[in-house]
């Protein structure tokens, strides 16, 4: 152990309470050291899961929000042009109830009135005569 004092940090940890401890109990030692190396695995195989698994389901909400957003896009396209043409079929509509509304009571109006009497300057002199 003489050979690993030249580093500060484990001369550090060799002179603390553990360090001292594990160095009087070396089966202790090999054991907490065959634990951390055969730990190391599963603990990687989980993470390696987790951040595929992250990925995995980033990816797939990523694209399923693009697919959702895609067909709502699409409907809500497609309720505004239906909208469009029922807009314009309901124009049309009313603009010719309108124009029949106005010819028919334009024309319902025209035997209750009194035609005008145009007088012409010869006739007006007969009047006077008539009259005189």
């Amino acid at each position: 152990m003489e050979d690993f004092k030249w580093e500060p940090k484990i001369t550090e940890l060799l002179n603390s309470k553990v360090g001292k401890y594990l160095s009087n109990h070396p089966f202790i030692t090999l054991v907490l050291l065959v634990f951390g190396l055969t730990a190391s695995v599963p603990v990687g195989l989980f993470l390696a899961f987790s951040a595929v698994t992250l990925i995995s389901v980033t990816a797939y909400f990523i694209f399923i929000e693009i697919f959702l957003l895609t067909v709502g896009g699409v409907i809500l396209l497609c309720v505004l042009c239906c909208l469009a043409v029922v807009a314009f079929w309901i124009s049309c509509v009313l603009s010719i109830l309108y124009i029949i509304g106005s010819h028919v009571l334009n024309y319902s109006f025209i035997p209750s009135r009194v035609p005008e009497k145009t007088i012409s300057a010869g006739d007006m002199e007969t009047e006077k005569d008539l009259n005189s």
